[in-house]
């Protein structure tokens, strides 16, 4: 596993400094695509396409500077088989979510990080740290006292219909090549051949050597799901496998922050409605932000306020706020 660990200069061994441990979304399977291979990686959120990319990708931490500013040690893994290896296993939650608590734990052994962490994480990246929030036994030597998520990836609503049919085709073709690829990869009763056609197997192969971006338009290219994908003639075993990765079904007394733009059109509303309503129902203390209006990308902006205050308030263990079952609803108020 490769990623970033980043601290304030003036920190000093000692120091037991907080932790945010950011997990980033979906930058695809090619080794060259995780966000420390970028020149300059060290940096707060940079997008793609916007004027400041260096890069055909996303790449950077949402509120890194506020995060260094405040004294906290920085980490964010690239998770496994994609900044060193092969074969990401991407949107397969508990690896993801083990990503993220292993590279706090190397930070501890580097610098004066201490054992209370935050887990940020953004649609890949927001399964992974709400897994985690759901399995923080698997690391009992720190103390995770929140989990932040913005527009969580949630395997779950792939089984929901009426939610399924959101998450296909257009921007969102790439990320579904992959995830039915990744899945494939990690788990030995699941196939390439269950679920891609003879193109689509092309589709599959590419998927560990480009970047989402390109992935995405080579899809739509070779013709999109009618000509990549078949009927699953296994369907069983994958619709067990997505759920064994669905968030919100156990209970966890980590309070978590959801944030969730009701204009995306890459983690649909309603998928993050349907994880919040679950975690609820499993006693799991939410507070839910909806932001109308803000896209997948657009909601990063929009909620850092949110998100760095409400880390802030984790780190000085106010009691979380929780809106459990009804979500606090921010407008898109255009700049005057």
């Amino acid at each position: 596993m490769s990623g970033l660990i980043i601290g304030p200069k003036s920190a000093k061994e000692g120091d037991n400094l907080p932790v945010v441990s950011w997990a980033h979304g979906t930058v695809g399977g090619a080794r060259y695509c995780a966000p420390s291979n970028v020149p300059n990686p060290v940096s707060d959120f940079v997008g793609f396409p916007s004027f400041e990319s260096t890069v055909p990708n996303d790449y950077g931490i949402p509120g890194l500077s506020a995060f260094i500013q405040a004294g906290y040690v920085v980490v964010a893994s690239d998770y496994q088989g994609l900044g060193a290896g092969d074969k990401h296993e991407y949107a397969v939650g508990q690896s993801q979510a083990r990503n993220a608590l292993d590279i706090v734990t190397a930070a501890r052994k580097l610098t004066p990080a201490g054992n209370k962490v935050v887990l940020l994480g953004w649609s890949q990246g927001g399964l992974g740290v709400v897994t985690a929030g759901e399995i923080a036994s698997y690391a009992p030597n720190l103390d995770v006292v929140g989990v932040a998520a913005l527009a969580p990836a949630n395997p779950k609503s792939f089984l929901i219909p009426d939610i399924a049919k959101q998450s296909t085709g257009g921007p969102r073709i790439g990320r579904i090549i992959l995830l039915n690829t990744a899945y494939a990869w990690a788990y030995p009763d699941l196939h390439l051949s269950d679920v891609f056609t003879d193109t689509g197997l092309k589709a599959a192969e590419a998927a560990s050597r480009q970047c989402m971006q390109q992935l995405s338009i080579t899809g739509d290219t070779a013709g999109g799901d009618s000509v990549l994908f078949k009927a699953n003639n296994n369907l069983d075993a994958w619709v067990a496998r997505l759920a064994k990765n669905a968030i919100g079904q156990v209970e966890s007394q980590i309070p978590v922050l959801v944030m969730q733009g009701t204009a995306d059109n890459i983690i649909p509303a309603d998928s993050t409605d349907l994880y919040v309503r679950d975690a609820c129902e499993h006693h799991t203390p939410v507070f839910y932000i909806r932001y109308v209006g803000k896209d997948h990308r657009g909601l990063l902006p929009a909620a850092e306020a949110d998100f760095t205050n409400w880390i802030a308030d984790r780190f000085t263990e106010k009691s979380p706020p929780s809106n459990c079952p009804n979500a606090e609803v921010r407008l898109d108020i255009p700049d005057q």
